[in-house]
């Protein structure tokens, strides 16, 4: 069952620099093909020193307004006026830097694995961190320029300095979203074990709440849990999911579904995946038994409608499958849509999926699989 629905991704890019050719959204300048390698460090992207510095833009960040820039990176500068790190750019006489560099005072290199910076509209904050996941401030800065350039500068005229990259991500805000809430709702972030790392509640006069996800590894594999507000009544946990600062999430429960496989079997039919139904024959059909069951703790799916859709472009859900509600435990009307009646906690619906092999002869020897989707849509009432 889906209890939410991604409404809005934060993901931006990201790039692991893990291929022999640059991404084509980056902008080396000056465009010096000696001045950098992909190869040097494998999994790397290495900048190197040279007359004049280097700097590598992401050439899509200029007009967005709210980001948030992840850098992975390795650099050890040895001498006084070597520095690298981030950059907003305008021009060589007016930049915002978030620099690492040599402490001549201490005889040290002043760095970090991983900077972060993010941009509100025209305040830009810098942070470092050891694991890419707990964040410190550096500090804040007003940078009030239009079109600035973002990205990452090597500044060393010693041929021998080096800066490496390692990864890159850039996702739209450091908060994630949660909406289609009612007041008295607790939304429980779940981290990869199932543990809670988070919680908020959903405020009266309010329909969402945001979970900070600077504390957090990004991208944050976990799932939502929902409690209702006598704090008891725990509605349902969705399944794991890849998370980007930015994201907005829908609270918005679905109807479970299952088919019966060859041995008799209940099988989960995961949303937005790929199913396996089963073999068939040259010029044989097979009928599969589908169910659509309400796991919620309480509520009532109602205006229950299914639809078959293309899938892997082609239109085989067209010529060769065919779906059907349950009269008395066999399909009845075959077509490519059907409606189920209203569905309370706790109950289910069967419904019937009809598949046939492909018989055209042009296509007959090319396709060995059928395929098709089908979109499950109902309205939950608490």
């Amino acid at each position: 069952m889906s209890v939410v629905s991604r409404r809005k991704s934060g993901f931006l890019f990201e790039d692991s620099f893990d291929t022999l050719t640059l991404d084509s959204k980056w902008n080396m300048t000056p465009n010096d093909s000696s001045r950098w390698s992909l190869s040097d460090a494998p999994g790397s992207l290495r900048l190197k020193g040279g007359a004049e510095p280097l700097q590598l833009f992401l050439d899509t960040l200029t007009p967005v307004k709210q980001f948030v820039l992840d850098m992975k990176n390795s650099y050890n500068p040895k001498a006084s006026g070597s520095t690298g790190g981030l950059t907003v750019f305008i021009n060589h006489n007016d930049f915002f830097h978030v620099e690492e560099y040599y402490d001549a005072s201490q005889g040290t290199a002043k760095t970090f694995p991983w900077l972060r910076l993010i941009r509100d509209y025209n305040t830009y904050t810098a942070y470092w961190s050891e694991d890419g996941a707990i964040w410190h401030i550096i500090g804040s800065e007003e940078f009030n320029r239009l079109a600035p350039k973002i990205g990452i500068f090597l500044n060393s005229s010693a041929t021998d300095d080096y800066l490496d990259i390692e990864h890159v991500r850039v996702f739209s805000l450091p908060t994630l979203t949660v909406s289609n809430l009612s007041p008295g709702i607790r939304v429980e972030l779940l981290d990869s074990t199932g543990a809670a790392v988070d919680s908020k509640t959903c405020r009266t006069s309010q329909t969402s709440i945001h979970f900070d996800m600077t504390q957090h590894p990004i991208p944050f594999t976990g799932s939502l849990r929902f409690a209702e507000a006598d704090g008891k009544t725990i509605i349902s946990s969705s399944d794991q999911m890849e998370m980007w600062g930015g994201d907005e999430y829908d609270f918005s429960p679905s109807l479970t579904l299952f088919f019966i496989d060859g041995e008799g079997k209940e099988v989960h039919l995961q949303d937005n995946t790929e199913e396996f139904l089963g073999h068939m024959l040259q010029g044989q059909y097979r009928e599969v038994k589908m169910i659509a069951r309400n796991t919620m703790h309480h509520g009532t799916f109602t205006g229950i409608q299914g639809v078959l859709t293309s899938y892997a472009g082609t239109d085989q859900y067209k010529r060769l499958v065919d779906v059907a509600t349950d009269k008395n435990g066999v399909p009845g009307t075959w077509g490519d849509a059907f409606t189920l009646p209203d569905t309370a906690a706790g109950n289910e619906q069967v419904f019937w999926t009809r598949i046939s092999r492909e018989t055209d002869p042009s296509l007959v020897d090319k396709t060995t699989h059928v395929h098709f989707g089908l979109n499950l849509s109902a309205v939950y009432t608490k």
